[in-house]
């Protein structure tokens, strides 16, 4: 099952070259904030590579919320427009991405080093 799971992951990934994650404010203002989160170059059922695709978009997050602030768009809290990026990041990746996520999410990370 897991080296299904992961064929399918690989599959899924590379057919989406990055995801757009908009700048959820107000969509029909001019100037919208938008930002891209690769994930072709990751296997989302590794968990190393989960957690990549996390921090890129914590940086994406931080990266789009920042730029409201300074343009006094933000309508909400910081906090809460970091959750809102990522729930749109989440929400745009496809549902076997979200899988192999929550499968990598499960398991323990394990890298080991050759001698």
């Amino acid at each position: 099952m897991r080296k299904f799971i992961m064929s399918l992951t690989t599959v899924a990934s590379l057919s989406l070259a990055a995801i757009p994650v908009l700048g959820l404010a107000q969509a029909a203002q001019a100037g919208e904030h938008k930002a891209r989160i690769a994930v072709s170059d990751l296997n989302l059922s590794n968990p190393a590579q989960a957690a990549v695709f996390n921090a890129r978009v914590d940086d994406a997050a931080r990266t789009l919320c920042r730029a409201k602030v300074r343009n006094n768009d933000l309508k909400m809290s910081l906090n809460d427009c970091h959750m809102s990026v990522k729930r749109e990041a989440s929400r745009q990746l496809s549902a076997t991405q979200r899988k192999a996520l929550k499968f990598a999410s499960r398991a323990a990370s394990v890298e080991m080093a050759a001698r």
